[in-house]
């Protein structure tokens, strides 16, 4: 039997197809006019939609293309990229033949200890959630779910990871054990702050005696818009950075990019340089495992450490619209705020 009913000020219709309820919105206020037009023109049209045979054969599949092709317009590539991965590897083949009405809670709960059987991290499988339960979601704005099944699975907390920054000791070194190129990119990467694609994309001409412009990232062998809106930016040409610079531009000056191969082509992401070059350097100099990125959060730790910069110059400079960050990020690692704390006041006095 097939009804409307009122959520929030907004009309919906519902109807229960082989004991699932399968809900609508419409879109409409509550209104006596709106009940007589759902009523007599758009209710039987939900109705036969909701119990044809063709509803209820639709296979995930189906979702499945519909989901990709949405997100081909709101992805950056490398993400769009990780989310095809997933289906093609763990959705798909297993569950894309699936009607869509047949998907039950069990059956996700499954896909997500597979996953855990297999050692991935809660970070890791709540991304294979979020790309599951996106598709569904596609079928519950068609009307083909009542409801999301994975709002029913409880999620597992997921552990922020721990930044690991260098000292500046530990930077030294790595300059030290460095020549060319590679000593020159560890520099700026250390001294400016940049994320690994921006530093990637950084040209020439976004380097004047002054600043440099933060325009673009570079990734999968193309130059994409930054991070975030505030990730544009301008930064001050620090006079640690500009022996940096100076001994870069003698190698590569002539060039668009700043940083090149030895082909003299720009690079097409960091995974080269940092299995290639990052990851042996580390490894002959006896320092921990650390990603490309750690750099950033070097240049940030030792930024807020130095006491010479007001919190809202260095998130300016790293791209970030408020200090917030800063402080969820980076508290534990300031001397100044483990040492905040007095130990010889009575509060009760």
């Amino acid at each position: 039997m097939a009804s409307v009913f009122v959520y929030r000020g907004t009309l919906y219709m519902n109807i229960r197809v082989n004991g699932k309820q399968v809900k609508r919105s419409t879109g409409l206020e509550n209104t006596r006019s709106n009940k007589l037009y759902i009523q007599q023109e758009l209710l039987p049209k939900f109705i036969a939609e909701a119990t044809s045979p063709v509803s209820m054969n639709v296979k995930l599949s189906y979702y499945i293309d519909k989901f990709l092709q949405e997100k081909k317009h709101t992805l950056k590539e490398r993400t769009l990229y990780r989310y095809s991965s997933i289906i093609s590897k763990w959705i798909y083949p297993k569950y894309g033949n699936v009607k869509v009405a047949c998907i039950k809670v069990s059956m996700l709960k499954e896909y997500l200890n597979q996953q855990f059987s297999l050692g991935k991290s809660a970070k890791s499988v709540e991304l294979y959630r979020t790309v599951f339960s996106g598709i569904l979601q596609e079928a519950v704005y068609d009307g083909m779910l009542a409801s999301n099944p994975f709002a029913n699975i409880k999620r597992k907390k997921v552990k922020k990871p721990d930044i690991t920054p260098f000292s500046a000791s530990e930077v030294n070194k790595l300059l030290c054990a460095t020549e060319g190129w590679l000593h020159n990119y560890i520099g700026m990467a250390t001294h400016l702050g940049l994320r690994s694609g921006e530093l990637l994309g950084l040209k020439w001409s976004d380097i004047d005696s002054k600043s440099i412009s933060i325009q673009r990232t570079r990734d999968f062998s193309k130059d994409g818009t930054p991070k975030t809106c505030s990730s544009v930016r301008e930064l001050p040409l620090f006079k640690s950075v500009k022996k940096f610079i100076h001994k870069q531009r003698l190698l590569t000056g002539d060039l668009e990019y700043v940083f090149v191969k030895t082909d003299k082509t720009p690079w097409s992401n960091t995974q080269w340089i940092a299995q290639g070059h990052w990851y042996p350097l580390l490894d002959r100099l006896g320092l921990k495992k650390r990603r490309l990125y750690e750099m950033r959060h070097t240049f940030a730790t030792n930024m807020l450490n130095s006491g010479h910069y007001k919190v809202n110059d260095i998130a300016r400079m790293m791209g970030h619209t408020t200090t917030e960050y800063l402080f969820n990020v980076y508290s534990r690692y300031i001397k100044s705020e483990q040492n905040a704390i007095p130990l010889d006041v009575n509060v009760y006095e």
